[in-house]
C-alpha cells in the first residue's frame, strides 16, 4: 500500500492508520492538531477496567452535558467488560450518544476532531470512534433585515448549517428532497450543501453544480456563501449584473426548490444561493404573494418603474438639459438648470458619490447615531448645498428619486448593478456632450449594457428568459401576479422533470 501524507500547514505529515496501540495514535494526533500550542484540545487519558482509552475533543465545540453522560456510562460497566474490546460492543451496547461513527484513518479523525465531534480511541481497537456531541454557538431565526414583510413568516435562516436544513425540512416534508454534504477548503474543511427535488430538479443542472463544487481549490472558504458563487459562477468580472440569486427567507428557499432551482448552502452564513436564475428573478419579492392579486401586481409595476427610474432618470434628465433641443412651456422650467458654480455634470456625479457616502456612513454608524446621521447628511447638508449654488435644486431631487429606485429591487446585488449602471449611463453621456453628440452617448450607454444582458447566461439558462428566448405565458407571469391556485406549471427555465404542480385525480 503506497504511504499518503496530509498537509499540515506548509508541509506534509505521513498519514497513518488507527492501529491497536494506544500511545502511538494518541501521539500522532498530539503531533497533528498541535497538543499544548492549542489551549482548546483536550487530550483526556483514563482507564476503563484493564483498557487504556483516551478521549479528544475541542473544548469550544463539545456539550458538556452529552460527554459527561457518555463518561457516566462508559464507568458504570463492568471492569472486564473492555478486556477484549469489540467496535460492535462499543457501539451498541456502550456508549449512549446517537450520532456515531466508526473511523480507521487518523488524518480523517483529526479533521472530524476540528469539525466538533469528539474521538474516543480505546487501546487494542483499529477503530477510532466519533461521537457528535457537539453544540454550535447560534442564533434564533429572525426576520431578515433585507426581505422584510409586512405580512408571512418572521424566521430567517442562519449561521449554522443543519439549522437552515431544518427550516426547509419544515415547509418540504418530501422524500424526494435531498441534501448532499460536501466539504470544501483544504484548511477551512467548510461544510457545503447541495439541496435539490431529485424528481424536479434537473439532472444536468445538478451534476454541473456538483461538479463545479468540487472543482473548488481553495485554502479556505472565510468569505463563505460570495467565495463560493465566484467558484462556481464563472462570470467575467466586468459584467456587473449577479447570475445567482442569494435569499435569507426559507419560505423563498422552498418555493424555488419547487420550481426545479438548486439551491448551495455553506455552514457559517445565512445566505442561500438560488440556481440556476435569470434577471426577473431579481425583480420578484415574496411581498406580492403575501397580498391580493391585484395588489401584489401593483406592486410588480411600481417596482419595475422604480428601477427604470433609477437606470435612466439623472442621465436622461441631463442629456435633455444640455441638448441644444429646447423645450416649450411648463417642461423648460423642468428640465432646463439654474445658473451654479459647478457644472451639471459634476453635479450628479457629486450627488451619486455623496448618496454612496451616506448610506456606507449610515451601515457602518453606531444605531443610536444612525437617525441623526441620516438627518444630517440627506437634509441639511444638500439644503444648504442647492442654498449656497453648488447643486442645482433639479438635481437633488433626480439623484434622489434614482437612489430610492435603486433599494426598490428586492436583491440588493442587482439593486447595486443598476447603481453602476447608472453611472456608466451618465459618464457616457457626458462623454457624448464633450464631442457634440450627447444623444449617441446616451444610447451606447444603454445599448451596451443591454448586449450584456443578452449574452449572460445561468449554467446555460438565457439571462432574458422569458423574453428572450420568448416564452409568453412565462412573460405573462413576470409582470402579473397570478392566483396562486392557477398556478398550474413549473418554470420551463429551470427544465423541470415534473412540469405541472398539480396530480391528477384519483378516480373512486
Amino acid at each position: 500500500m503506497p504511504i499518503e501524507y496530509v498537509q499540515q500547514g506548509h508541509g506534509v505529515v505521513k498519514d497513518q492508520a488507527v492501529s491497536r496501540n494506544l500511545k502511538s495514535n494518541v501521539g500522532w494526533l498530539k503531533e497533528y492538531l498541535g497538543y499544548k500550542e492549542t489551549f482548546d484540545l483536550i487530550v483526556r487519558e483514563f482507564k476503563i477496567g484493564s483498557r487504556q482509552v483516551a478521549l479528544i475533543y475541542l473544548d469550544s465545540f463539545v456539550a458538556q452535558t452529552d460527554l459527561t453522560l457518555i463518561m457516566e456510562e462508559l464507568f458504570k460497566q463492568p471492569h472486564d467488560e473492555l478486556t477484549t474490546p469489540s467496535l460492535r460492543t462499543l457501539l451498541n451496547r456502550k456508549l449512549p450518544s446517537i450520532e456515531i461513527t466508526a473511523q480507521t484513518e487518523l488524518s480523517k479523525t483529526a479533521d472530524q476532531i476540528l469539525a466538533g465531534p469528539a474521538a474516543l480511541l480505546v487501546d487494542g481497537m483499529t477503530h477510532a470512534i466519533i461521537m457528535d456531541v457537539r453544540k454550535y454557538p447560534d442564533r434564533k431565526p429572525s426576520e431578515p433585515s433585507l426581505e422584510r414583510v409586512l405580512r408571512g413568516p418572521k424566521d430567517g435562516f442562519v449561521e449554522t448549517l443543519i439549522f437552515n436544513t431544518i427550516l426547509i425540512r419544515r415547509r418540504l416534508r418530501d422524500p424526494n428532497l435531498r441534501i448532499e454534504m460536501h466539504e470544501v477548503g483544504r484548511r477551512s474543511h467548510s461544510d457545503l450543501a447541495l439541496i435539490y427535488i431529485k424528481d424536479i430538479a434537473n439532472d444536468y443542472f445538478v451534476r454541473q453544480i456538483r461538479q463545479r463544487i468540487k472543482d473548488i481549490d481553495v485554502d479556505a472558504l472565510t468569505m463563505s456563501e460570495k467565495a463560493v458563487q465566484e467558484w462556481i459562477m464563472h462570470k467575467p468580472w466586468w459584467n456587473p449584473f449577479p447570475n445567482s440569486r442569494f435569499t435569507e427567507r426559507p419560505d423563498v428557499a422552498a418555493e424555488h426548490l419547487t420550481e426545479g432551482h438548486v439551491l448551495v448552502m455553506i455552514d457559517t452564513s445565512p445566505n442561500v444561493m438560488i440556481l440556476p436564475v435569470s434577471v426577473f428573478s431579481f425583480l420578484q419579492s415574496i411581498e406580492e404573494y403575501h397580498e391580493d392579486v391585484l395588489i401584489g401586481t401593483y406592486l410588480k409595476w411600481i417596482r419595475f418603474l422604480g428601477l427604470s427610474l433609477s437606470w435612466f432618470l439623472p442621465p436622461l434628465w441631463y442629456a435633455l438639459a444640455v441638448s441644444p433641443l429646447s423645450l416649450r412651456g411648463g417642461w423648460y422650467g423642468l428640465v432646463h438648470p439654474s445658473v451654479t458654480v459647478i457644472p451639471i455634470f459634476w453635479q450628479i456625479m457629486g450627488a451619486e458619490v455623496g448618496v454612496d457616502l451616506l448610506r456606507l456612513a449610515l451601515t457602518f454608524s453606531p444605531s443610536p447615531l444612525t437617525q441623526s446621521m441620516g438627518f444630517f447628511g440627506a437634509i441639511l447638508l444638500g439644503d444648504v448645498a442647492v442654498k449656497a449654488n453648488l447643486l442645482d435644486a433639479h438635481v437633488m431631487v433626480f439623484v434622489a428619486v434614482a437612489a430610492v429606485g435603486t433599494f426598490t429591487a428586492p436583491d440588493i446585488d442587482f439593486g447595486m448593478s443598476i447603481r453602476l449602471l447608472r453611472m456608466f449611463l451618465l459618464i457616457l453621456t457626458g462623454f457624448g456632450k464633450l464631442v457634440g453628440l450627447v444623444w449617441v452617448g446616451f444610447l451606447l450607454g444603454i445599448l451596451i449594457p443591454l448586449s450584456i444582458l443578452v449574452g449572460t447566461d445561468s449554467f446555460g439558462i438565457r439571462y432574458l428568459w422569458p423574453l428572450y428566448p420568448l416564452d409568453t405565458s412565462a412573460l405573462g407571469s413576470e409582470f402579473i401576479r397570478k392566483p396562486l391556485n392557477r398556478k398550474l406549471m413549473r418554470p420551463s427555465m429551470t427544465l423541470p422533470k415534473d412540469p405541472t404542480h398539480r396530480r391528477p385525480k384519483r378516480e373512486s
